[in-house]
């Protein structure tokens, strides 16, 4: 009864999928004719967050470096500023006649301020994988797609406008997560392109044949493997139907969109319109590091890795780089947006401990920002860091607030020998990119499919999967160990991240993304 209930409720989503993907095209106002802009101009419009942006930031320094004949500028929200001036200063030490990227200012509220203002935190966002996660996941997505208010997506868009015209770009690069800038883009009838760094399974499901999207490929968020195993089939089916269900209804976007059209704004917000068959889509991903589609559309580009430190670790900070060449070294980073809470940060302290005691070849770089105990950011002490007492003050470990070089710089040095993260596409690809295996720890969304895919592509484990979005010490040291270890598991994840690393290092995707970005610039007059 189950499974009948199930197939028959999957082939009446699968209908009302393929009907609402033609409303929303039919509701895209399409460009009929493009407005011809500056010759090898280009014009980034992005959100302003790390995970959002790198590789945007990444492919217009390559564009600096690569292509001197190319004048870049860069719009995005005001956090974004200081970032691209150091992008510049880096380009002109390097070769003092490079041009310099010209920054505009979007009015806010950026990404996650917007966030804020809507009262998600995110502590809301985390969830646990699967089933258990399946309204969180359906709920989140939907809002990411576009967060903005009417009036506030109409401010943006109104300023992106402004900047297109006063610029006059033969090329604008898009995030996918900005629909204001966007829908600027495509008003003013401009030549454009996306560049994401999710891989191209998020981005492209419903052009799989046969309905793969519904029962083949396994949705975000669902930690399933690929190939789906048949027992975990209904499970798989039932969190794309919740899925794609809300990515369709987006009944968050109902105000927005009813805002928009008084002021004149048609299209449809929608996930499902963003990509068109004539728009080039340039993603990160990596052939057979990423889940293997039976179709990918002929205007999508798979670079690779699209990675940027601004310098060399030793130039950005020299004294850690030396201890770093004094032993192997496990660097744990959770990303930019990550605070720990008083019982993650002692389940860390006490596994990170036993792995110390256990190898004392090895020593730990710990990235850790506290998350406040209370409304006016009061923080924990540092009781929970007493198992790594006797390494703290011998020089095995340390324990750091922010890091003095960025985090890919310092896999580049060669001396970090395994990577520790919450399974950011960033952090993904910058531990693929380098050779360097992995130990995920998933918190949300996209999290948990880079977390099977580490798995999937042998280059990582998936830590205390059972036990995810939390971990424990005793399975937490287990994916340690193993990553590290000198069993034919270790061996072989240290075999593939290297096979890997060295792919990217011969062909680095942003110079294959800056690559297609500067022939499409040359389209104009």
């Amino acid at each position: 009864m189950y499974r009948r209930l199930m197939t028959s409720s999957a082939l009446l989503i699968a209908v009302l999928a393929f009907l609402l993907d033609r409303w929303a095209a039919s509701l895209t106002p399409n460009i009929s004719q493009l407005e011809t802009g500056h010759n090898n101009t280009v014009l980034f419009m992005t959100n302003s967050e790390y995970g959002l942006s790198n590789v945007f930031v990444a492919t217009a320094y390559a564009l600096l470096d690569r292509y001197p004949e190319i004048e870049v500028h860069y719009a995005s929200f005001e956090q974004m500023a200081a970032r691209i001036e150091r992008v510049s200063d880096y380009g002109v030490r390097k070769a003092p006649l490079t041009r310099r990227i010209t920054f505009h200012e979007l009015p806010g509220p950026s990404f996650v301020d917007n966030m804020v203002n809507f009262g998600k935190t995110l502590t809301d966002a985390v969830h646990p994988p699967g089933l258990a996660g399946a309204t969180v996941i359906s709920r989140d997505m939907a809002f990411y797609v576009s967060p903005w208010s009417g009036e506030d997506h109409f401010r943006i868009f109104s300023k992106a406008k402004d900047i297109i015209n006063e610029v006059n770009p033969a090329l604008v690069v898009l995030d996918a997560f900005l629909r204001p800038a966007i829908d600027a883009t495509r008003n003013c009838s401009r030549l454009h392109a996306f560049i994401s760094p999710l891989t191209p399974l998020e981005s492209f499901p419903l052009v799989q044949p046969y309905l793969g999207w519904l029962w083949k490929y396994p949705v975000m968020g669902s930690g399933i493997p690929y190939p789906i195993p048949w027992a975990r089939t209904p499970e798989s089916i039932y969190l794309n139907m919740r899925y794609f269900f809300s990515m369709f209804r987006m009944s968050h976007a109902r105000a927005t969109s009813q805002f928009l059209k008084s002021k004149g704004l048609t299209g449809l917000i929608s996930w499902f319109n963003i990509h068109r068959p004539n728009v080039p889509w340039l993603t990160q991903a990596l052939p057979r590091a990423s889940t293997p589609l039976d179709v990918i559309p002929p205007n999508v580009t798979l670079t690779g890795p699209i990675l940027l430190a601004l310098s060399p670790a030793e130039e950005q900070s020299p004294g850690l780089v030396k201890w770093l060449s004094i032993a192997p070294t496990i660097l744990v980073n959770l990303g930019s947006l990550f605070v720990w809470t008083e019982g993650q940060a002692a389940i860390m302290a006490q596994a990170l401990a036993d792995t110390l005691i256990e190898r004392p070849d090895l020593q730990i770089l710990w990235k850790l920002r506290k998350a406040p105990t209370d409304g006016t950011g009061t923080e924990y002490d540092d009781s929970f860091s007493m198992p790594l007492i006797p390494f703290l003050e011998n020089g095995r470990a340390k324990l750091e607030t922010w890091l003095d070089a960025e985090p890919l710089a310092l896999m580049q040095t060669g001396h970090i020998v395994a990577s520790i993260h919450h399974g950011g596409a960033g952090c993904y690809h910058e531990a693929l990119g380098t050779g360097v295996p992995q130990i995920v720890l998933p918190q949300w969304l996209d999290h948990y499919s880079f977390a099977q895919l580490a798995e999937n592509t042998g280059v990582g484990v998936w830590g205390c999967r059972n036990a995810s979005p939390h971990w424990k010490a005793d399975c937490l040291h287990d994916a340690i160990s193993t990553v590290v270890g000198s069993g034919e598991k270790g061996n072989s994840l240290r075999r593939k991240a290297s096979i890997f690393g060295n792919i990217v290092k011969k062909n680095p995707g942003q110079y294959v993304a800056a690559r297609e970005v500067a022939k499409l610039a040359g389209s104009g007059y």
